[in-house]
């Protein structure tokens, strides 16, 4: 019996995918070793809605490649679709000039039924992303099974209906996708700009090694105490928590400028009390150690709080303003300063100790004022700007479902 999404115009018709294709397959589920000179095997990263991305892939050994690709075996028209992490991405294999094979995250379409545009573009329409979104399943990273996909349903109009509705979006989305570009790159250049104009403080193109003998320049230990949170027996476990008491401050909770509330974990007053070290006060800078090296945010109404294992408090002395600092340890010229003293291998980390080396231009207290007024001006001229152009992009982007939304019931 024929599933009804919706009514449709006379002559078209709901299919499953699994009907309207010849291969419904996906990638490797056990991708084999990478090799420095081998073929390549791509994944759900390689594929991006306006085609393939040729960049960070893996190459593996001939031999096993020839395994692979039998499972594949990518040809011209083919659909590819993420369907592994981020799902619903999808290109059209077009002017094939290249063997590849894919890992588990992307699904091979052949279609029969329905021209290859026309599903890629009926892919990317908002019942069928919804579709996905409400079917994925996993917990770590969710994915589509192939059996899930093959009864996605879809709208079949005739082939030459298909051609008609291709060349229209063709034409109204190539436009549309242009403003967006065009948008887009104009927010990355509004996301630089105030990164430049921390650089005028912070110069990051110093000779960091030679900072240290620079007048005016003193180390981050010179201006602010560390304090490191209680790793000992003390530390609260998970089992600690409770619903409501002294917030545990996490990398998680480090916002924009501020800590954020949502997501903090609490624990007892009487846990808090047993704990040597790592207790927050009004005005320290919360500076992430591990994993998220580098985040920071200003406690700025949190006067009794616990930070997790992963961060430092940075107590700021009567020398330099918190402000002042956070705008320090957000800048280029630090992460240098990061990039120098990291020691992590597999996961990225520093010591508090190291983080003292840091150097940095120390002026007058009246001069930080001035400075942090000026960068606070700039930073929130800054913000509506990226605020404007990102509400331009989600406006387009909506534009865009509609478009396909009306395409594939018949109103295009």
């Amino acid at each position: 019996m024929e599933q009804v999404l919706y009514q449709l115009p006379d002559g078209w018709k709901w299919l499953k995918l699994g009907d309207v294709c010849s291969k419904v397959t996906d990638g490797s589920h056990n991708p084999p070793r990478a090799v420095e000179g081998g073929l390549p095997m791509l994944s759900s990263r390689n594929v991006q809605d306006n085609g393939l991305l040729w960049e960070n892939f893996r190459l593996i050994p001939e031999d096993a490649f020839e395994n692979e690709h039998k499972r594949t075996r990518i040809t011209e028209g083919d659909v590819l679709l993420t369907i592994v992490g981020t799902i619903g991405r999808s290109c059209v294999i077009r002017g094939l000039d290249r063997l590849f094979t894919l890992q588990r995250s992307v699904a091979v379409l052949s279609p029969e039924q329905l021209i290859s545009e026309f599903l890629c573009y009926q892919l990317k329409a908002p019942f069928i992303q919804e579709y996905f979104s409400n079917n994925a399943k996993g917990s770590a990273q969710k994915g589509i099974y192939l059996n899930q996909l093959k009864s996605t349903y879809l709208v079949c109009p005739p082939i030459v209906e298909q051609k008609r509705i291709v060349k229209k979006l063709d034409a109204l989305l190539t436009r549309t996708d242009a403003v967006i570009k065009h948008l887009q790159e104009n927010l990355t250049l509004a996301n630089a700009l105030y990164a430049s104009e921390l650089n005028e403080i912070f110069p990051s193109d110093a000779n960091i090694e030679a900072l240290s003998n620079k007048d005016g320049w003193i180390s981050l230990s010179d201006v602010c105490t560390f304090e490191n949170g209680d790793r000992g027996k003390n530390y609260p476990s998970k089992s600690a928590f409770v619903v409501e008491g002294i917030p545990v401050v996490s990398a998680g909770n480090l916002g924009e400028r501020y800590i954020e509330h949502k997501g903090l974990n609490y624990i007892a007053q009487d846990r808090y009390d047993l704990l040597r070290s790592g207790r927050i006060k009004i005005g320290d800078i919360l500076f992430c150690l591990r994993g998220s090296l580098g985040k920071v945010a200003i406690s700025k109404d949190i006067d009794e709080g616990v930070i997790a294992s992963s961060l430092v408090i940075v107590r700021p002395k009567e020398n330099i303003l918190a402000e002042y600092a956070y705008k320090y340890l957000k800048s280029s010229l630090c992460h240098q300063f990061i990039s120098y003293y990291n020691n992590g291998a597999a996961q990225p980390n520093l010591s508090a100790k190291s983080l003292g080396k840091f150097m940095l231009p120390l002026p007058s207290i009246e001069q930080q004022k001035e400075i942090i007024e000026g960068l606070d001006k700039k930073y929130q001229l800054n913000q509506n700007l990226i605020g404007a152009l990102s509400s331009k992009i989600d406006s387009l982007q909506d534009l865009k479902a509609s478009i396909l939304d009306a395409a594939f019931k018949g109103e295009l």
